[in-house]
């Protein structure tokens, strides 16, 4: 199943340069890299004026990755 999140900017790791988020490899090493979600599970990722816009595939609604991002979106 795909699910759409969006992290608020205030929320995102700010060892990060915010900037960089908006271009699209940079969104999905973000994603890989700070909230360890398995690349074979983002469909896409791109920084909006929001914040950083993702979705997702999921299959295990238990998985770790998953429910830490349920808790940052």
């Amino acid at each position: 199943m795909e699910e759409f999140f969006v992290i608020r900017k205030t929320k995102l790791d700010k060892t990060w340069n915010l900037s960089d988020l908006h271009l699209p490899n940079n969104a999905i090493d973000y994603c890989e890299q700070i909230l360890d979600i398995p690349e074979e599970h983002i469909l896409d990722a791109s920084m909006s004026s929001v914040g950083l816009e993702l979705t997702v595939v999921v299959e295990d609604v238990e998985e770790d990755w998953y429910m830490q991002l349920t808790r940052v979106a």
